[in-house]
């Protein structure tokens, strides 16, 4: 007996016909559904799918599952339709359409798979109708694509004629009837690219084992891994290869399967190198009774391809250069010879229907559009002789685009659109760097150059250091002496610039001396500018101010001839802090108000940030912890926004000392915590190394003298490894021994050192419970905060309050909600009489 049989012989009463209750076992109800034996066993994922379907199955008469080739429309809708099989008393009937190309061979087809009267293609109608008038079951046509028109005609009349029976499709394009409703069917969860992604890194980064099964794509890898090599395991070392193996196949059902069948003969490693050919690789070998259509992942891809128009396959091998796009790019660059401009958006509706391209998301009000990684290598295959010209407009309408933004940043715009730019930009990084590999591919060296110093700004608010220095090198040793030399200079002078808190300082300053000397052979200010300003820097590290403020103070003159307002914020920022250093405050506070001012009028809030908090260090110095609290806030709201990581986590450790000097310990906590979170995020070791010191001073204030052992140990092994020591660590392991011995501090320092670096986060952000209790009521406010609901006890509006006390007006309201959390009030009326003494009782 098959498993659907055993399942639904079930017993049940029925009345005999002299009133004597009769058992009989329930016929199951028909289906001819081509599930395999195992089938039922071998299905992984889609578990909300069949959830969510089976509930629209309730609703609607009929659904359409697209989606492209190979993605399981064919499986979904099998299982499907045997887990509401028993709502249909007269059954499921099965239709495979995948060898009908014309509407007599399709109406064939479903007529003599529901056994209905054969004839003319009119004769076949009116029998499919007949046979289904009175019947109360589900259709499930299945692979409609080559028969839209037919089916679509079809479903009509039985939507029209047969009340009882509802329908269920899979095709690659929707029928477009009336009662349709489209499910496109996704490709199964993946594992997100670790942050931040580091597409040039060697070996992928590992999952953790206990995640492995919240990813549908990796259980069916490792589902058909199994099958295929019975030894098989995922471990820490493979893990990470084996889910980029399913990210660059997209969470395609079929590619996975057939990839996974190579563990027999290949690692997962080898698999993954081997995916630039993904055609010649994932093959089926015959065994697994697959459709012709289905053996190849290329032959999934040419009966997609067979359905197109001529303009349609066209636009498809064009749309192969972008890794993601919106209409008027793809207008701009794939128009022309065969394409007119005006039938680029209803060709990317039928591309859309057909499941060849998919929708991105939408950045800043604009749609993006993609291919799959598999259908782009399939495309870019077919684009052939006409490859280099789109390639050269794709180049062309990227630097102009890229050189026009950069321009406009020197003038007034608001925060707003500088964040829409930065999402623009992120969202384009792949198709960034492949341009620039293009044209360098192609002898454009200049305009490599160009993309990547249109980039500046974008690279340095991101701190995309790596990714950009990276880039920068590529360009910059590829035909050195035929570059030009003001674009070359800006590139060195970049390089520089996004390697100074990388590299060690010799390396930073021979770069920079490089750009230095190319700026002045060419009188090109903007590199003159940021070369000079990062010599300063390294001057100002190693001590010598003297030498700093000369090379600053030129720097300075450099900028004003560039016109470049982030340039020249950097260099006051430089100026100040060499200022900060000798002891002229004012000097310093002078320059830092400047650059606040100027970059404010620009809308350049980072600049604006960074000034801030320039700023807060100074009025931390002084004592004015209030002040110094507010201008931190204000900055870290910026910065977190952005997100810019190795600012925002200068601000929460400067936050979180400023509590501890005020000897709130778990208000320390918050931001400090942050610190390290954002830290861990960002991927620099260094910042994480500086964020356990200050989780272990944080200790220390908590009297947890070993916990702040077990930190600084690992903070110091991290800077044992980027050879950049510290006096904190020192100075911490002293602090503990005083209190607890040599002896436990060394037990307690090595505690931890030998943890992965995940789970010391995880251990240095479980806090141990709260030794006291807080303060509340009045004297749980800071001066500033008594300042403030003194002045809204007497109705003064968060503008009102700002304006007076020369703050934000955010920073106003942030203030009011911690006033009403440590009254616990609500509103403003409230705080009439807060500082009064509480009557007993």
């Amino acid at each position: 007996m098959r498993d659907w049989d055993r399942l639904y012989s079930v017993p049940y009463l029925r009345h005999g016909p002299i009133g004597v209750l009769v058992i009989e076992a329930m016929s199951p109800p028909r289906h001819n559904l081509p599930l395999s034996a195992g089938e039922f066993i071998q299905f992984v994922g889609r578990e909300r799918d069949i959830v969510d379907l089976s509930r629209l199955m309730g609703t609607a008469r009929m659904i359409t599952l697209t989606g492209t080739g190979g993605i399981g429309k064919t499986r979904l809708a099998l299982h499907l339709a045997e887990r509401v099989l028993r709502r249909f008393p007269d059954g499921v009937r099965f239709i495979d359409l995948s060898e009908a190309t014309d509407r007599e061979q399709a109406l064939r087809a479903v007529a003599a798979g529901l056994q209905a009267v054969n004839g003319d293609s009119t004769t076949l109608m009116d029998g499919v109708i007949t046979a289904l008038r009175t019947q109360h079951l589900l259709l499930l046509l299945d692979t409609c694509e080559h028969a839209v028109g037919p089916m679509a005609e079809l479903c009509e009349a039985v939507l029209r004629d047969c009340p009882r029976v509802r329908i269920l499709v899979t095709s690659r394009q929707p029928l477009h009837v009336r009662e349709e409703n489209i499910w496109r069917v996704p490709p199964l969860s993946l594992p997100a690219r670790p942050t931040p992604t580091d597409p040039y890194a060697a070996v992928p980064a590992p999952i953790p084992r206990r995640d492995a099964q919240r990813y549908e794509s990796v259980r069916l890898f490792l589902t058909r891994a199994h099958a295929a090599r019975s030894g098989f395991e995922m471990t820490r070392e493979n893990s990470g290869y084996v889910a980029e193996i399913c990210r660059m196949l997209d969470g395609m059902p079929l590619a996975i399967e057939l990839a996974a069948a190579r563990v027999r003969v290949l690692s997962v490693q080898q698999i993954l190198r081997r995916l630039d050919d993904r055609f010649q690789l994932l093959t089926s070998d015959g065994t697994g009774h697959l459709p012709a259509r289905q053996r190849t992942l290329r032959a999934v891809l040419e009966w997609s391809h067979d359905m197109l128009s001529d303009t349609e396959r066209l636009l498809l091998h064009r749309l192969s250069l972008f890794s993601t796009w919106y209409l008027e790019a793809a207008e701009d660059v794939c128009s022309g010879e065969g394409v007119d401009p005006t039938d680029v958006l209803s060709l990317h509706f039928s591309l859309l229907d057909k499941s060849l391209v998919v929708m991105d998301s939408e950045i800043n009000g604009t749609a993006h559009y993609r291919l799959t990684e598999t259908v782009r290598a399939y495309a870019a295959e077919r684009l052939g002789a006409d490859s280099d010209r789109r390639w050269d407009r794709y180049l062309r309408f990227t630097v102009d685009r890229l050189e026009e933004a950069a321009k406009s940043s020197a003038t007034s715009q608001t925060w707003d659109e500088w964040l829409g730019r930065l999402r623009m930009y992120d969202h384009h990084r792949e198709n960034h760097s492949r341009l620039v590999e293009w044209a360098l591919s192609h002898g454009r060296v200049d305009d490599a150059l160009r993309v990547c110093v249109a980039l500046r700004a974008y690279w340095l608010m991101r701190d995309l250091s790596a990714e950009g220095s990276r880039l920068l090198e590529r360009v910059l040793s590829h035909q050195p002496d035929d570059q030009a030399p003001s674009l070359r200079a800006r590139a060195l002078a970049l390089h520089a610039e996004l390697r100074l808190d990388v590299d060690p300082a010799a390396r930073v300053d021979t770069l920079a001396s490089c750009a230095l000397e190319a700026a002045r052979a060419c009188r090109e200010p903007i590199a003159a500018a940021s070369a000079l300003t990062t010599l300063a820097t390294l001057t100002m590290r190693l001590g010598s101010l003297e030498e700093g403020e000369r090379q600053a103070a030129r720097a300075l003159d450099w900028a004003g001839l560039s016109g470049d307002p982030m340039t020249e914020a950097s260099t006051r920022g430089v100026l100040a802090e060499l200022a900060r250093r000798r002891g002229a405050t004012g000097e310093a506070v002078a320059h830092l108000e400047e650059s606040a001012t100027s970059s404010r009028g620009l809308g350049d809030r980072w600049s604006e940030a960074r000034a801030l908090y320039g700023l807060g260090t100074i009025a931390a110095e002084a004592d004015d912890h209030d002040r110094a609290r507010e201008l931190f806030s204000e900055a870290l709201e910026v910065f977190v926004e952005l997100p810019s990581d190795p600012y925002a986590a200068r601000c929460a450790a400067d936050l979180g000392r400023l509590h501890l000097a005020a000897r709130d310990t778990l208000s320390a906590r918050e931001p400090l915590g942050r610190c390290l979170r954002v830290s861990f995020t960002s991927g620099r070791r260094i910042a994480v190394a500086e964020a356990l010191e200050a989780l272990a001073e944080l200790a220390l204030a908590e009297e947890e003298p070993t916990r702040a052992a077990a930190l600084a140990g690992v903070a110091a092994d991290l800077r044992t490894a980027l050879d950049r020591p510290s006096a904190e660590t020192v100075r911490l392991r002293s602090a503990v021994e005083r209190r607890v011995g040599t002896g436990r501090a060394t037990e307690a320092w090595n505690a931890w050192r030998p943890l992965p670096l995940e789970q010391v986060r995880d251990r240095a952000l479980a806090f141990p419970r709260p030794p006291t209790p807080r303060l509340s009521g009045p004297e749980s406010l800071t001066p500033r905060e008594r300042e403030i609901a003194t002045l809204a006890e007497r109705g003064l509006s968060n503008r009102e309050i700002a304006t007076r006390l020369t703050i934000s007006q955010a920073t106003a309201a942030r203030h009011i909600a911690n006033i009403f959390r440590k009254l616990s009030i609500s509103s403003r009326t409230q705080l009439t009489g807060w500082a009064s003494p509480r009557e007993p009782g």
